[in-house]
């Protein structure tokens, strides 16, 4: 049986020998370039950077012999640290391609085309093409639409924000795939509760027979209920172009009557308005009810939905 202490972690760059891992730090999260955070050792005193940064590198986490989990993307920082008798200390912190839009901004103007058309467009100009398009419903054109100095990075965070899209990343040994959606729950699972669950197991000790959760806090908080927005256009001065969206079913636990106005709601249409407004609300209760979790399955990533088994509260034991 398999046991937490055959875990172990690898970090090869594009070009030149392996390093030996002693510690990571991983951070990311949906809509947000991930940062990998690597502290290493090689035998080489001397590596000559060319040969590492800005090049791609891929850092695996194995379980005995078999690959659990790769994070690949390139390295924009790297440091030649301390040498010792053997071994000499080196720091790197790998991002994904995306990051680098971070790098570049624009003034310019996008007409009649559609958010997920201009962010594709965007990433096409910087041959970004490993990217995979799960967006499951109409968006409507936008008249224009302006980069206004931003980077590229952030006028993308805030096209895909305003339109109630997002974004993150799969990760193979060979590269790592861009997936923009506008449906979170079609973004996968891990397991079922027959098939390789997620466990809950507050009070393991030892060397763990099997990776699990030994911490889940589940919080709700009350927020915004009903969003109404209106907007003005010169072609229909009369009509108030008025949208409202309710919480509904995630409101069972706190009043109704929490409403918040917005004018003017940046929109000149009804087709536009109606899922404008829903996304505001859906914005401004997008942490009314969280889950903190803490453990050591290296399945669990942003996005991905999954069963939990023997948390003594039933109802959490669910998708």
């Amino acid at each position: 049986m398999p046991r937490q202490s055959d875990l172990r972690y690898t970090f090869e760059p594009l070009r030149g020998d392996p390093f030996e891992v002693v510690s990571f730090t991983l951070e990311e999260g949906l809509s947000r370039p991930f940062k990998l955070e690597l502290e290493l050792t090689s035998h080489n005193a001397a590596i000559d950077f060319n040969q590492v940064l800005d090049l791609a590198g891929l850092f695996t986490l194995w379980r005995g012999e078999t690959p659990v989990r790769y994070v690949h993307g390139l390295v924009s920082l790297f440091t030649q640290g301390d040498t010792g008798f053997r071994r000499t200390r080196y720091t790197a912190v790998i991002e994904p391609t995306l990051a680098r839009f971070g790098l570049r901004s624009n003034w310019r103007i996008f007409q009649a085309q559609t958010v997920p058309d201009i962010i594709t467009s965007v990433l096409a100009e910087h041959q970004l093409t490993d990217i995979r398009s799960e967006i499951c419903f109409e968006h409507q054109p936008r008249e224009y639409c302006v980069q206004a100095g931003e980077t590229d990075l952030d006028f993308i965070a805030r096209l895909a924000a305003e339109e109630g899209l997002l974004y993150t990343f799969e990760h193979r040994a060979d590269g790592h795939t861009l997936v923009l959606t506008d449906r979170v729950g079609g973004l996968g699972t891990i397991g079922t509760h027959t098939d390789c669950p997620v466990i809950y197991q507050p009070m393991a000790g030892g060397d763990a027979t099997e990776p699990a959760l030994n911490r889940f806090h589940y919080t709700e908080q009350v927020r915004t209920a009903v969003q109404v927005q209106r907007d003005y256009t010169f072609t229909h001065p009369r009509y108030n172009q008025q949208h409202t969206a309710t919480g509904d079913q995630d409101l069972n636990n706190q009043h109704k009557d929490y409403e918040r106005y917005d004018y003017p709601g940046r929109y000149k249409r009804d087709i536009a308005g109606k899922p404008f407004t829903k996304t505001r609300l859906t914005a401004l209760r997008n942490d009314a009810k969280l889950a903190h979790l803490e453990g050591d399955d290296a399945r669990l990533q942003p996005g991905l939905a999954f069963d939990l088994n023997d948390h003594p509260r039933e109802d959490f034991n669910d998708r």
